[in-house]
This record gives structure tokens, sequence and C-alpha cells, in this order.
């Protein structure tokens, strides 16, 4: 069970990074379009374990998903970002089909990772979480100034001599590499959720992105923690009733800006 509560906690750290770093990018389907490409990397390494190759999945759908993000990035500067992150989404979800017709007798083992499942984390997956969430940590702080000026003003960042094709890379690099590691807990359908409605909860209630993120990071255990007791009760998956928590939580909080915002309007 410790083993589960600290997966729980590496995966709030992730997400009040990621999440946030999505969610200011104005990016935030990013997360969707990443999630679902390291399925992709999943079926990959099966496919080549099935002819005798075998590669770490974690490495495979790591790279695949940083190749994703990097690829939307890049469209995103010709094109808007949903058009970027629509396309690559796109073309991994093909990939992702192709490899699992080639591999039916171990497809299940990639649909595992559609769903997730926190109960099922095993020692090697918290290495994977310990190690995403480290590497986040430290590129985050490292970047911290560069990172917000870029997001709030990008042209500005560049007028300073900062580079920021660099910066994106290694914002959705950041994204990516925390979406992967936290598939197999929370799965690639319901990593959105997870990323995205914790972020876009604290943004409503934060002055600064340091506000953003710790509250970001107490939303999304909670929601996690949630999921993990409910589930105990009642015979449902973990991970979707965190998914559920994080989104019931959102579509409270923005029911209750929008009474606001109507009963200022009715004032004035």
């Amino acid at each position: 069970m410790d083993k589960i509560f600290i997966s729980a906690l590496l995966i709030s750290l992730l997400v009040a990074i990621s999440g946030n770093l999505a969610v200011f990018r104005k990016a935030s389907f990013l997360i969707a379009g990443v999630a679902h490409s390291a399925l992709a990397g999943v079926a990959l390494s099966l496919l080549l374990a099935s002819i005798g190759l075998e590669l770490n999945y974690f490495a495979v759908a790591v790279l695949i998903g940083i190749a994703f993000a990097v690829l939307a990035s890049t469209v995103s500067r010709f094109s808007d970002i949903d058009t970027g992150i629509a396309i690559s989404f796109a073309l991994s979800m093909a990939l992702a089909v192709i490899f699992i017709s080639m591999i039916r007798g171990m497809s299940a083992k990639v649909w595992s990772f559609l769903f997730g499942e926190i109960f099922l984390i095993t020692a090697q997956d918290l290495v994977y979480l310990t190690f995403s969430a480290t590497l986040a940590v430290l590129l985050f702080g490292l970047l911290y100034d560069r990172l917000l000026f870029f997001l709030f003003d990008p042209e500005g960042a560049e007028a300073s001599g900062i580079n920021p094709k660099l910066l994106d890379i290694i914002l959705v690099t950041i994204i990516a590499i925390s979406v992967v590691s936290a598939m197999r807990a929370v799965g690639a359908i319901l990593s959105y959720s997870i990323f995205v409605a914790p972020a876009a909860i604290a943004r409503e209630f934060s002055k600064s992105i340091r506000q953003s993120i710790i509250l970001t990071f107490a939303i999304a255990l909670v929601s996690l923690i949630t999921g993990i007791l409910a589930s105990i009760i009642f015979p449902v998956s973990a991970s979707a009733l965190a998914a559920f928590t994080a989104s019931a939580l959102y579509l409270i909080v923005f029911y209750v800006s929008c009474s606001r915002a109507k009963a200022r309007s009715f004032r004035r």
C-alpha cells in the first residue's frame, strides 16, 4: 500500500509541473496526444520483442512521446498549436493501431496502458516515476525564470536573447516524460483529466504560478487518494474514480465561477 501512496505523491508532483506548463502554454490537449502516442511506443516495443529484439517499453514510449511533442511544437510554429497536436495525434494513433494489429497475441498488454491501474504499479514503474519527477523538478527549477518569461511573453523572451525553440522543446519534453511515466497508473484515456483538471482549477484561484503549482499538487493528490480509497470500498478502477473526482471538482469550480460572473454583471 505504501508503494501506491508514494506513486500518488509522485504523480501529483508531475501533474503540478506538467499540468501547469500545458495549461499556461495553451496546449492542454498535448497531454492527451502524448499519452496516446506512448501507446504506439509500448506496442512498438512489444512488436520488436516478438522478433527477438528486447527493448525497454518505458524508454521506447518516452522517445516516441517526446518525438510526438516536438513534432507538434514544430508544426505549431507554422500553424496554430491545436493543428500541430491534431496532426501529430492522428499520426501516432495510426501507428499504434498498425503496431497493435501486428502483435495480436500481446495486444492486451498495450490496452492495460490505455486505462491504467494504480494498484498494478510495480517497483520498476515506481523507479520510472521517481526518475521522471526528479528530472521534471530539476529542469523546471533550473529554467524557472526563462520558462515563465517564454510562457507569458514569447516575443519579449526572444528579443532578450532567449532561444524560444529550445525552451519549447524542453517544455514539451518535460510534459512528455511526465505523462508517459504516469500512464501505467492513470492510463492514456484518463491522463488528460488527471493532468489538466487540477491545473485548470488552480489557475482560477492562484495569483502566481507558484501558488498554482502548490494548489495543483494538492488537488491532484486529493483526487488520486480519493480514487484509491473509494476503489477499496467500491469495485471500480481507482484511476477512473480519481479522474472523475478531478473532473467533477473542475465542473463545480466552473459553475461557481460562472455564477459569480453573472452576479457581478447583474449588479452593474
